[in-house]
């Protein structure tokens, strides 16, 4: 008996251990108390004062005067200097530019923390924030700015510039430029003074100019629980990117899921964040960061062409950073490098979202970091927490940790209710009819954080539920050990002549030659309309395949009815990305469509 009660009690003594290592009971805390996005950061204030929090790569392109002497450091945010800035902001917005309540502002710019503190601003003076990718499709910025009917535009100059020589201004009667007008050059100034001339009824406002003589910070305005509070843009990998409204109930709900499962301690940790800060994920877990405390640096480089690998690894080391977030094209380019010439020992926690990552890539950052001795046992290792989610589910549908004891992948990326307050999820038919184990059907979504409607567009929000389950886009099965299997994108499955063939699982598999550095599988479109599965690669340092080898090699891979009809080795930075840095299957397939019409015709 003694011994069993001896047992139990260092039990219980290893799990407070463990809770307290992990800042569970902080987290527990907050998800147990009222959250409102509205007042994030009143509260964020009242904790964590003069505190340094949040730091950034490079200044913002604007300052608040009057807060100079206060806070001279451009790289560093406190949360009393993020909510005065807000407030300041929400005041110039309501008072210089004339803002409304509900009035959507679309804030298209570079990526920079910034974009989060000017949403900030917008939700305090009453707007509804829209935060655009600065990399959106020219031809569609235009049909997207009118659709959502932005009136207010803050963005910068270069983008300003492309806004009027390609006319794409929507419905915005005022842009608020975060530039100073003495960063324009002699070219630039003639450019903007033809822009006064041809369109008078621009209202237009440099930031120096507008916060001017703003000294006041905009009260709180309460938000209901089904009040919008953002609209955000999906990825676009389907077509034409589509506005999600994102309300304060569902949002403020799935802060308190985060905090259930991102298990970081605002005393021992600190996260690299190098994602895009117009995402729906990164505004929650901006949001989140803020209300827990955890010290966080945003980088401004997360896309193809300005993510450094080894720049970014080197200061993950110098910076003794626990944990890193990033989207699967900075692992992409991170697994290049040997982890173990780094002292990379403090890292406990790779985190990563939008598309579930392949084997290959997280296996590579799971063998060095101290999570497990961060738990008192002895074994070296980290943690790669993988959500797989859509802006529309609000959290993740999904979420799986992977250690380096992890033996099962093949695309599973989680169970049924894996996602703490996450939503309830089923696998059905076309008719919404439960599918059995192992069988192939549609995976939807039904919870809390859900939306509930696409802006401006109730056919395609009717269309995309189910007797209130929504589907994700996802093609899955739930295999016999009750992991759910990710087969596909819909839009994605290739349609042979007899059967459907799924680029995610090739892709899985090539993902594994060594001379593969990244690599998208497609349907490449037949002339008698059925398609086959066809793949652009980007080779690896080092690696000089011709086509036909390289083609040859990966199909010995493959079983008969995945084998590739055409291979085509592209640079990396070559390959269609859309602007959360997926490769975009359509237009490789629009593509192949477009070789078969000048077969036919030739």
């Amino acid at each position: 008996m003694i011994f069993f009660l001896a047992l139990g009690f260092g039990i219980l003594s290893y799990l407070i251990f463990i809770i307290f290592r992990i800042g569970l009971q902080k987290r527990i805390a907050l998800v147990l108390s009222k959250i409102s996005l509205e007042e994030v950061q009143f509260r964020a204030e009242k904790k964590y004062g003069e505190r340094p929090l949040f730091t950034c790569d490079k200044p913002a392109k604007w300052e608040i005067p009057i807060h100079r002497e206060k806070y001279p450091d451009p790289l560093a945010w406190s949360a009393s200097r993020l909510k005065a800035t807000a407030g300041l902001i929400g005041a110039m917005l309501q008072t210089k530019l004339e803002l409304n309540y509900g009035e959507r502002v679309a804030v298209y710019k570079e990526n920079h923390l910034d974009i989060h503190i000017l949403i900030m601003g917008i939700m305090r003076a009453g707007g509804i924030a829209c935060p655009v990718h600065g990399k959106f499709a020219s031809n569609l910025i235009g049909p997207y700015l009118s659709n959502i009917g932005a009136t207010v535009l803050i963005t910068d100059l270069p983008n300003f510039f492309r806004f009027y020589k390609e006319g794409h201004f929507g419905k915005v009667t005022t842009v608020l430029l975060v530039n100073e007008k003495s960063d324009m050059d002699e070219k630039s100034l003639a450019i903007y003074a033809e822009i006064l001339e041809k369109l008078p009824m621009l209202n237009i406002w440099f930031f120096k100019d507008a916060i001017a003589g703003v000294i006041t910070e905009a009260e709180l305005i309460r938000r209901g629980k089904n009040d919008p509070v953002y609209l955000v843009h999906t990825s676009g990998t389907t077509g034409i990117p589509k506005s999600v409204i994102l309300r304060n109930g569902p949002q403020s709900f799935a802060i308190k899921g985060w905090l259930c499962y991102v298990h970081l301690s605002r005393r021992r940790d600190k996260g690299y964040m190098a994602v895009p800060n117009n995402h729906q994920a990164v505004i929650l877990t901006f949001n989140a960061s803020l209300l827990l405390g955890l010290p966080c640096h945003w980088s401004s480089y997360h896309d193809a062409e300005s993510f450094d690998a080894t720049t970014t690894i080197a200061k993950l080391e110098k910076g003794g950073f626990t944990g890193f977030f990033g989207f699967p094209n900075t692992y992409t380019q991170l697994k290049e490098l040997n982890l173990a010439n780094y002292d990379l020992s403090k890292m406990r926690v790779w985190a990563s979202t939008a598309d579930a990552s392949h084997e290959v890539i997280i296996s590579r950052f799971l063998h060095q970091g101290s999570v497990f001795k961060n738990l008192g046992i002895p074994i070296k290792g980290a943690v790669f927490l993988d959500a797989q989610g859509s802006s529309e589910v609000g959290t993740p549908s999904v979420l799986r940790y992977y250690t380096k004891f992890t033996r099962k992948y093949n695309r599973r990326i989680g169970r049924p209710g894996s996602t703490p307050l996450g939503p309830s999820i089923r696998i059905a038919n076309i008719k919404g009819e439960l599918v059995e184990k192992e069988e192939v059907g549609r995976l939807e979504v039904k919870g809390k954080t859900v939306f509930n409607a696409y802006w401006n567009d109730h056919d395609l929000t009717i269309k995309s539920f189910h007797d209130k389950w929504f589907f994700t886009g996802d093609v899955a099965r739930i295999g016999k050990d009750g992991h759910i299997v990710q087969l596909d994108r819909e839009v994605d499955v290739i349609h042979t002549k007899n059967f459907p063939v799924y680029s995610l699982l090739i892709e899985e598999i090539l993902h594994k030659h060594e001379a593969v550095f990244d690599i998208c599988v497609y349907g490449f479109s037949q002339k008698d309309g059925s398609q086959l599965p066809a793949a652009v690669v980007a080779l690896r340092t080092g690696y000089g395949y011709t086509e036909e080898v390289l083609l040859e090699a990966l199909n010995s891979l493959l079983s008969l009815d995945q084998k590739l009809i055409s291979l085509e080795i592209l640079p990396w930075l070559q390959f269609p990305f859309g602007v959360t840095g997926k490769t975009l299957k359509r237009t490789l397939r629009e593509r192949s469509k477009e070789r078969v019409k000048q077969l036919i015709n030739a």
